[in-house]
């Protein structure tokens, strides 16, 4: 049985801040997007029993850059709700909404 998921990379870093985004897996490369104020990169996949999945996010913007774990099974699959992550890129970092609190909580921030 498998279980569907889906993130969302938001960029709210405001006017004439692109955010420059490469998402990837062990097993897929979904390339390299630049997105716009207030535009988002999306993507979905499937987990199987026995099976963890884990993507990382290279990102930059301005001066800033890191490589981010977005999703990692085994800590975010409860946390996250209704299978869906919600990724709002800032200024100061990168913040996670979290269903239960209703609300986004900085998860990193830029190196």
């Amino acid at each position: 049985m498998a279980t569907a998921f889906h993130v969302y990379v938001i960029n709210n870093l405001g006017d004439d801040k692109n955010l420059t985004t490469h998402c990837r897996s062990t097993e897929t490369d979904l390339g390299t997007r630049v997105l716009e104020f207030g535009a988002a990169f999306d993507w979905e996949f499937e987990i199987t029993i026995g099976h963890v999945a884990e993507y990382w996010c290279d990102m930059s913007w301005a001066s800033s850059h890191g490589d981010f774990q977005v999703f990692y099974e085994p800590r975010d699959a409860l946390r996250r709700g209704d299978q869906k992550c919600y990724w709002r890129i800032d200024r100061d970092g990168l913040y996670l909404y979290i269903k239960s609190d209703d609300d986004y909580e900085l998860q990193f921030r830029w190196p």
